[in-house]
């Protein structure tokens, strides 16, 4: 055999085991170990306390920056709607903001949640590590059932990370009456639909390591908002993929518990995998009695991922704030298509 034959049957050996340890990896189950278990407020009194304890434990810690301290605007008693808004990942609250006071001008009570691990002065994402997905589920469900005392109604959103426990809350959660996930993190926008739950289950099961945003700038990150963490480590960003997985297989077997969905999309988004999210949209909508929309903002506005933070390079708040409180007011009323 001629050492070029034998250099091409290496190469399709290899090739043959990679494909095969592929297979393998996107077979794995990546099902969440334990679900918590939901408390929902009583009353807004309720609401308040448990708001009111999260944020005393918050300015108890000296790491924690009061820029991302958790957030209630309160019109203080219950309103007919109220609304759940969740940070993106290595993000905070003081991300939805203004997008908040919007919603609170609307009439809405606001809570703005701090998820955990986030949010402290020390940018480079050490308080991520060791973070599971149930440690993310028990936050939004804690989040939802707070929000639950606040309004007659609720309506929970959630950007990126924060959209990923989004979609989950309206999988699992009956008393969301519209959950609305906005460019969720379901698979990662520059790798193929087909390879993201192998590589996300590969490097679950590789030591954890730390990845900058901007691997040239690093903690100098131009895009970076001034409250947000410059890296994180592979295994937190990994638990919003995990929960992503786990929620598509409960989707597949059962309709979504929350009485209305929109999910929020960018045409132009290089980060997330609008395939997967258009895919989760169209499993939903194959179940009977489901109440499931899509809306996606147009290519030609080149959105950036973060189409949230006001200071993002290329953001346009003066369109999407707008639309977003007219797709999300117009889905509380109504049960017809969203245009």
């Amino acid at each position: 055999m001629s050492p070029l034959i034998k250099m091409a049957l290496y190469i399709l050996i290899v090739v043959c085991l990679i494909i095969i340890g592929l297979v393998i990896l996107a077979l794995f189950p990546t099902r969440i170990k334990s679900l918590p278990v939901s408390n929902p407020a009583q009353s807004y009194d309720d609401a308040l306390r448990r708001i009111q304890d999260i944020q005393s434990r918050e300015r108890d810690n000296p790491h924690i920056n009061p820029a991302c301290y958790t957030r209630l605007l309160t019109h203080d008693q219950e309103t007919e709607r109220a609304i759940v808004l969740l940070h993106g990942f290595t993000s905070c609250p003081e991300q939805f903001a203004q997008l908040g006071e919007a919603f609170y001008q609307k009439g809405y009570n606001v809570y703005i949640p701090r998820m955990p691990g986030h949010g402290y002065y020390q940018r480079s994402g050490e308080a991520l590590k060791n973070r599971t997905p149930e440690e993310m589920l028990t936050f939004a469900s804690e989040s939802a059932d707070i929000g639950r005392g606040l309004g007659a109604g609720l309506t929970v959103s959630g950007l990126s990370g924060g959209g990923s426990l989004a979609v989950w809350l309206a999988q699992e959660r009956g008393d969301i009456d519209l959950a609305a996930p906005i460019s969720p993190f379901l698979g990662i926008g520059f790798i193929p639909s087909a390879l993201n739950r192998p590589l996300a289950n590969l490097a679950n099961r590789l030591p954890d390591f730390f990845q900058w945003w901007d691997p040239v700038h690093k903690a100098n990150n131009p895009l970076t908002a001034s409250y947000a963490y410059t890296r994180y480590p592979v295994h937190a960003l990994d638990n919003f993929l995990i929960i992503g997985f786990s929620t598509k297989h409960s989707a597949k077997r059962t309709a979504p518990a929350a009485g209305q969905i929109i999910m929020v999309t960018n045409a132009s988004d290089r980060s997330v995998n609008n395939d997967i999210n258009q895919r989760m949209v169209s499993i939903w909508q194959g179940q009977s009695g489901a109440k499931v929309h899509h809306y996606q903002f147009p290519k030609d506005l080149d959105l950036p991922h973060d189409l949230i933070t006001p200071t993002r390079k290329g953001s346009r708040i003066d369109l999407v704030y707008p639309k977003l409180v007219e797709l999300l007011g117009a889905a509380k009323k109504s049960t017809g298509a969203v245009q």
